[in-house]
């Protein structure tokens, strides 16, 4: 305030002394040097009125058709040109930046640009200067697009491989920086030739996932010799548990590199499977009873293989002996053919009914080679090999039934 009042204190005396020389000499004086007085005041006036006020002479500056700024002088604006040119770092700026006019105002020191912010109207005003980004892999130069362009690229290459559901964190395995600048609009690389640059990149992605892991169950054998050799029960059903791991994964381009367990936990734990098997041979007398009835084997010699024993665990009837497709079954002993056909499971089926009351059944046969009513005799060939009925392979389903219950073959035709 008192920096004013002084300006108010030597201005003001001036200019009224200067007013009064100038009436003196106005009213004794010619109409031409009256003009020429009154002229004098009014610089006088504007001189005295910019003393008081603050404001100055500047101008502003008239670009593209635009006031983009208003300057101290014509000089400000070619800094201003000269910085933009450093700025862009390309010898062709000056072509592109247009000559500007230069319209004289008065204004307020405030409101004069400093000259970066003319260097910044400018850029912004001439459309062959653009803000750009150059990306460096390695601390070289590999391209150079608009900011938005390159941005939008090296996101997308990052978040390519991320799982869906999962929080990843990306980067690249290379040294890969980003500097931005301003820069010719021609010299920047097109969209095509940055996606080339930058999914040439390997992308290092991590994250922590959590996953549901079937876990099988074991088979446990317990063995008794309270039942044949040749039995076999699942005495509990096994089923597989579940535990839920937490890893942290690190992939590079989608490929799991490590896996690493971060927790564990059951879900549902396991059951064992437990199978009871028979350790028990055939006692004597059974052995013997049995040699005794006089059996042969139903199959050729060296033809067959035991493939599933009578009980095993399922309730199985009889005694399974795989052999080739259209294999010779012969009659174990004369009997007379009680049942010759199809029989369900069993698929093509001979019964014989033999003179002490016992009966001997042949399944899954191929074709059948004698009738309901034939007598047979020991050897006679009855059927053919097969699979037909439930079966999953060819074999020959031998079973023995004594007073109507089926017993264990096996001793029957002489296998221990």
């Amino acid at each position: 305030m008192e920096g004013e009042c002084a300006i108010f204190d030597d201005v003001i005396p001036l200019i009224l002394k200067s007013v009064k020389v100038c009436a003196s000499t106005i009213k004794n004086s010619s109409s031409k040097a009256k003009r020429g007085a009154f002229a004098i005041i009014a610089v006088i006036a504007l001189v005295a009125s910019f003393s008081f006020t603050g404001a100055r002479l500047a101008y502003n500056v008239n670009y593209s058709g635009r006031i983009i700024a208003t300057v101290s002088s014509k000089q400000q604006f070619n800094d201003a040109l000269a910085l933009v040119i450093n700025m862009v770092g390309d010898k062709d700026v000056e072509s592109v930046v247009e000559e500007p006019t230069f319209n004289t105002t008065v204004t307020l020191n405030e409101n004069i640009n400093n000259t970066q912010e003319v260097a910044n109207a400018i850029i912004n005003n001439t459309d062959a200067i653009v803000e750009g980004t150059t990306l460096y892999v390695d601390g070289n130069k590999v391209a150079c697009a608009q900011s938005e362009v390159l941005e939008g690229v090296i996101n997308s290459r990052l978040n390519a491989f991320d799982v869906e559901g999962v929080e990843c964190t990306s980067h690249f395995a290379q040294s890969v920086t980003t500097e931005q600048g301003y820069f010719m609009a021609s010299e920047l690389d097109n969209t095509l030739k940055v996606q080339t640059v930058v999914s040439s990149l390997s992308v290092v992605t991590k994250m922590r996932q959590t996953t549901d892991v079937m876990v099988p169950y074991q088979s446990v054998v317990k063995t008794t010799d309270e039942q044949l050799i040749g039995y076999k029960k699942v005495a509990v059903v096994g089923a597989s548990g579940v535990n839920r791991v937490t890893q942290d994964v690190v992939m590079i381009d989608g490929k799991v590199q490590s896996c690493t367990d971060v927790d564990s936990q059951v879900v549902i734990a396991p059951v064992n499977e437990v199978v009871i098997k028979g350790t028990a041979k055939p006692n004597a007398s059974v052995g013997q009873a049995a040699n005794n009835i006089g059996f042969i084997f139903p199959l050729p010699a060296g033809t067959w293989q035991v493939s599933a024993y009578y009980g095993d665990g399922r309730n199985h009837k009889g005694l399974d002996l795989r052999a080739p497709s259209g294999t010779s079954i012969y009659a174990v002993a004369e009997g007379k053919v009680v049942y010759s056909g199809w029989k369900g499971n069993y698929g093509y089926c001979v019964i014989i009914e033999h003179s002490n009351g016992m009966r001997t059944v042949y399944a899954h046969a191929k074709q059948l080679c004698c009738n309901v009513g034939d007598t047979v005799s020991q050897g006679e060939v009855i059927a053919l090999v097969g699979t037909t009925g439930q079966s999953t392979g060819n074999h020959l389903h031998f079973e023995v039934i004594v007073g109507g219950r089926n017993v264990n073959p096996a001793p029957y035709i002489n296998i221990g």
